[in-house]
């Protein structure tokens, strides 16, 4: 009998759901899931880890050219299977709140469905037309994303506005649900799974269950791995408020960021 097709997991996003928590539990358990897929995060990536951002960042032909050059360049590396879990969120594009051509980004849509596409593509070019191709989307509650943008764009960028302001820039529902619903119908028929933040930080592996699941370690096994620890957490409010006021004093970007920097490492 001929041996299955490869399957292949692509978490591929979105930001400031999870993701650097979801990676940080693969990587520490590599090992212990390595007879279920073969993980692959991070350097693991090559240059396919910074071009799907910098696709999102402008997006032209060109530059998606780049995308699946570099995710080719990545997936020579691979064996044949029988599993591999790939996760990068600029896999969908670059992190909405920032600005693109002067006006700020607030979706996914036009940059996360041709990469979508792409990664599609790439796959059955690397494995063949019958590689089983899956793709996972971490969500969570729009209010608590447009947050988590603000804390994070506040903390590495020059921003100026206030939590309200920043906000008003984005539409009245944010549904990170919605914008997954959109690639999948754009890739059907591959599978996407989606997995809410809100529900999977209350298992106490965190983020990391929806790994043990789509990989389908048994449940017994499940007491053999434990969460990371907490990963890139944002500013709390009296940070927030401390970092608009040093964007605001105005001075050289790297000045800036080292002092916000200064501030979050005080944390305590």
């Amino acid at each position: 009998m001929a041996d299955p097709a490869p399957r292949v997991i692509v978490h591929a996003g979105f930001h400031k759901t999870g993701t650097t928590s979801l990676q940080a539990f693969v990587e520490r358990h590599r090992k212990a899931l390595s007879p279920y897929a073969q993980i692959h995060i991070k350097t693991d990536l090559g240059r396919a880890r910074y071009l799907g951002r910098w696709y999102g960042q402008r997006p032209s032909a060109f530059r998606r050219w780049l995308f699946r050059l570099g995710l080719a360049a990545f997936l020579r590396r691979l064996d044949d299977g029988p599993v591999h879990f790939i996760s990068r969120e600029s896999f969908s594009g670059m992190m909405p709140g920032f600005h693109r051509r002067g006006r700020r980004v607030t979706g996914y849509g036009d940059t996360a469905i041709p990469l979508a596409r792409a990664i599609v593509d790439g796959l059955r070019r690397r494995f063949g037309p019958e590689v089983r191709i899956e793709f996972l989307y971490t969500l969570r509650d729009g209010e608590a994303f447009v947050r988590s943008l603000h804390g994070h764009i506040l903390r590495t960028s020059p921003l100026t506005e206030d939590e309200a302001a920043f906000r008003a820039g984005f539409p009245a529902e944010v549904d990170l649900a919605a914008e997954a619903a959109r690639i999948a119908a754009a890739i059907a028929p591959v599978p996407v799974h989606t997995e809410r933040l809100e529900e999977m930080t209350r298992h106490r592996l965190g983020p990391g269950i929806a790994v043990l699941r789509l990989l389908g370690v048994p449940r017994e096994e499940w007491r053999r791995f434990t969460a990371a620890p907490p990963n890139n957490p944002g500013p709390d409010a009296g940070q927030r408020a401390e970092m608009l006021e040093i964007n605001r004093t105005g001075g050289r970007r790297a000045a800036l960021r080292r002092r916000k920097e200064a501030l979050m490492a005080a944390r305590p």
